[in-house]
């Protein structure tokens, strides 16, 4: 493969892009192109999972793959998990090979992040209940974070933290923790090998046993690389990331 794949970087819920912006240019300055995507339910009290999937499908995949004829590894933080694992329908690599097209998605990269079920929502997936460090508003929509930096950025150094709680953090919509996931598409023999979870052993926002629960009841088989760092790795360690991200990626492009 002699051009590098592209690395489609997609922050979870509450997040705008930027928070992605320095492992993205770490990634660049080794000779990777990258594109992230604000996810639509960021708030937007009246969009759900589906909006999610179908926005990340029609306006980063298709566009890279279909049209462009890339070949992509998907870096899916947090909630980002539960619309990335239903966008990727069709697009990995290994099945577009099969049919004659060009490009598709080389393998997947899930950080601290949910890896749904069909049918499963993210307020399942925490227990049924808000965490105590969300607060959920029914007149708008939208639900908040509390102390962003805390639950967030506690092992981000200052004045990143702040800079981060105060520009990177939106409200997010309800539904996105109400709706249910769609069909999900990580568990196909297509990622035999080319699934990754970066498991955040100090995560406020995500605990590690959750994190756990998420790998073990997914039915598929994830490498598990465990990093000692809180939900944000890509602002608290930027550089540590990119290595272990360049290698996952080289490692996927290896099996082709």
């Amino acid at each position: 493969m002699d051009v590098l794949p592209s690395i489609v970087l997609i922050p979870g819920a509450f997040h705008l892009q930027p928070a992605l912006d320095l492992l993205s240019e770490e990634l660049k300055s080794s000779g990777f192109s990258t594109q992230s995507f604000r996810l639509v339910t960021v708030d937007q009290p009246k969009l759900s999972i589906q909006d999610d999937a179908a926005a990340l499908a029609t306006k980063v995949l298709l566009p890279l793959i279909e049209q462009q004829g890339k070949d992509v590894v998907l870096y899916l933080h947090s909630y980002a998990g539960f619309p990335g694992s239903t966008a990727i329908k069709g697009l990995s690599k290994a099945e577009r090979l099969a049919t004659g097209k060009p490009g598709g998605i080389l393998g997947l990269i899930y950080q601290s992040a949910f890896i749904p079920l069909e049918g499963d929502t993210l307020l399942q997936m925490i227990g049924g209940k808000y965490a105590p460090w969300q607060d959920p508003n029914t007149q708008t929509g939208l639900i908040t974070v509390i102390d962003p930096k805390t639950t967030f950025y506690a092992d981000v150094p200052e004045p990143l933290a702040s800079k981060a709680a105060d520009q990177f953090i939106r409200p997010q919509s309800l539904l996105s923790f109400n709706t249910p996931s769609g069909p999900v598409y990580y568990g196909i023999d297509a990622y035999n090998n080319r699934r990754t979870y970066l498991h955040t052993n100090e995560d406020q926002a995500l605990p590690p046993f959750a994190q756990d629960a998420f790998v073990a009841g997914s039915g598929a088989e994830w490498e598990v690389q465990k990093l000692d760092t809180s939900h944000s790795p890509f602002l608290s360690e930027p550089k540590q990331l990119a290595a272990i991200v360049r290698a996952k990626v080289m490692a996927f492009v290896a099996t082709y």
